[in-house]
């Protein structure tokens, strides 16, 4: 089974402890987890997840930028997700580059990796990680369920 994007349900968001994902990495909102839910339309965690193979990828969103121009911490344009493969969480730190739209795809933009931790697993090595990943952030795109018009309209690229 391919990757699909979903809302994660309430025992998977505490068994796989998602709030506390979400506020470990996501500084640039003043609510943390849960108390952001209620500000969506539907009040839970969104993911792309390959139940099949028990792999989930989830998006904490754009970490903070403490060395802005302002002088004051701004969000950044490099984000985390977790992507969860035989049992352990993989951290990967992107950023985003917008690129050039199109008629086809008005949102085009790449992602570069930054940081990846761990870079391999027992019995998966880094590159098989990154494929991975590249997968479900292909169909994760935009926003996930919560941005379905949007990821029609999606095209993502990757230097990595």
């Amino acid at each position: 089974m391919p990757f699909v994007n979903e809302y994660a349900s309430y025992e998977d968001a505490e068994k796989y402890d998602l709030d506390n994902l979400w506020n470990k990495y996501n500084y640039c909102t003043i609510l943390n987890m849960p108390e952001l839910l209620n500000h969506f339309d539907v009040h839970q965690h969104i993911w792309c997840v390959d139940k099949e193979r028990d792999y989930w990828l989830f998006n904490c969103g754009f970490l903070i930028n403490n060395d802005s121009i302002s002088g004051y911490a701004e969000p950044s344009n490099e984000e985390a997700f977790i992507l969860h493969v035989n049992g352990q969480n993989i951290e990967f730190i992107l950023t985003s580059h917008g690129m050039e739209a199109t008629d086809l795809y008005p949102i085009h933009f790449y992602y570069e990796l930054v940081s990846m931790a761990p870079t391999c697993l027992p019995n998966m090595s880094r590159e098989s990680l990154l494929n991975i990943l590249k997968d479900a952030i292909n169909i994760f795109k935009y926003n996930g369920i919560r941005a379905l018009e949007e990821n029609a309209k999606t095209l993502i690229e990757f230097d990595f």
